[in-house]
C-alpha cells in the first residue's frame, strides 16, 4: 500500500501501509511539490502554515495561513501545486479508489461519490485527533501496529466519506449496539486460529458481516476495548502458552504468535507484562 504514496519522497518521513490505504508522516523544509494524485489524497497540518500555496486542478494559486489542524483533500487523479516556506510537519492519508468505494458501500449502501475538498486554511479537529493518533503510533517505531494503523484510516476514511462527500446528507441507519453473540464467536474462533497472520480490521469486518467503522464501534463497546488491544492480548497469551508448555524456540514462538521477530516479541512482552520470554521459562515470576 505504501505504493500509494510515490509521489511522496521517501526522505520526507515514514510509511506504513494497511489494508485501508496509507500514511506518511512528513517533516521538510521551504519547498513545493507538482503532482498528479496516484490516489484520494487527504493532508492534515501539524504544524502551522503561514503563506502557504495552493492550487488544485486550476493555475490560479491561494495564499493562505494553514493553522495546526487544516484538512486539503485531493481526490484521485487532481493536480496538485502546493509551496510551503517554512518547516512543516504533516500527517497524509492515502485511500484507494476501489477500497474507499467498497468503504462506501457498506456504510451508505452506495459506492457512488465523489470527494468534495474543503477551503483551503479549514481546521477540522476530528481529523486532527486522528492524524495525531497516526502520529503517535509512528514514533513507535518498529513496534508500531499495522493493525492499528488500519484502524486508523479505516475511520479517517469514514470521516472524509460522513463530512467531504457527496454521500455526506445520505441519513445515518447504521447500528448502534455492540456485536452479537454470534458475531463475537465467529470472530473471535478466526482470530484464535489466524493469530500468526497480519489482521486487518477490514478482514475481521467482513467475518463479522459489518462494515469497518461499524465494527470498530461494535467491538470496542463490546469488549471495551480496540481490535488491536485485544489482539495483542490473545498474541501475548499465546506466547506465555507457549513458553511455558513447550521447548519451542522463541523465534519460532513469536512466529507463532504474530510478531515481527524474537526482539519485537520479548519488548512488548516485557513492556506489557512486565517479564521477558526468558524469564518467564525460567519461572522468573
Amino acid at each position: 500500500m505504501p505504493a500509494l504514496l510515490k509521489s511522496i519522497p521517501n526522505e520526507w518521513g515514514p510509511k506504513a501501509g494497511a489494508d485501508a490505504g496509507a500514511a506518511t508522516l512528513t517533516r521538510t523544509g521551504p519547498n513545493d511539490i507538482l503532482m498528479t494524485a496516484p490516489a484520494n489524497l487527504a493532508l492534515v497540518m501539524l504544524s502551522p502554515q503561514p503563506n502557504r500555496e495552493v492550487a488544485l486542478d486550476s493555475d490560479r494559486r491561494t495564499i493562505t495561513l494553514a493553522p495546526v489542524g487544516s484538512l486539503e483533500i485531493v481526490p484521485a487523479g487532481s493536480e496538485l501545486f502546493a509551496r510551503w516556506v517554512v518547516a512543516k510537519e504533516n500527517l497524509l492519508v492515502a485511500l484507494d479508489q476501489q477500497r474507499l468505494a467498497r468503504l462506501a458501500g457498506e456504510e451508505f449502501q452506495n459506492d457512488g461519490f465523489e470527494l468534495q475538498p474543503p477551503r483551503i486554511g479549514g481546521v477540522d479537529r476530528k481529523a486532527l485527533r486522528l492524524s495525531q493518533m497516526l502520529r503517535e503510533e509512528f514514533q513507535r517505531g518498529e513496534h508500531a501496529s499495522e493493525l492499528c494503523f488500519d484502524a486508523l484510516i479505516t475511520l479517517f476514511a469514514t470521516h472524509l466519506l460522513r463530512n467531504y462527500s457527496s454521500l455526506r446528507d445520505r441519513p445515518d441507519d447504521r447500528h448502534s449496539g455492540g456485536l452479537s453473540p454470534r458475531a463475537w464467536r465467529t470472530v473471535n474462533d478466526f482470530i484464535q486460529e489466524n493469530l500468526s497472520q497480519p489482521l486487518s480490521i477490514a478482514r475481521l469486518a467482513e467475518i463479522a458481516g459489518l462494515s469497518p467503522s461499524h465494527f470498530l464501534r461494535a467491538f470496542r463497546r463490546s469488549l471495551g476495548q480496540a481490535p488491536h488491544q485485544y489482539l495483542l492480548g490473545q498474541r501475548l497469551a499465546l506466547v506465555e502458552r507457549l513458553v511455558t508448555t513447550t521447548d519451542l524456540p522463541f523465534a519460532d514462538i513469536a512466529a507463532a504468535s504474530g510478531f515481527s521477530s524474537n526482539s519485537h516479541m520479548t519488548s512488548t512482552m516485557k513492556r506489557l507484562r512486565g517479564v521477558t520470554p526468558t524469564e518467564l521459562r525460567r519461572g522468573g515470576l
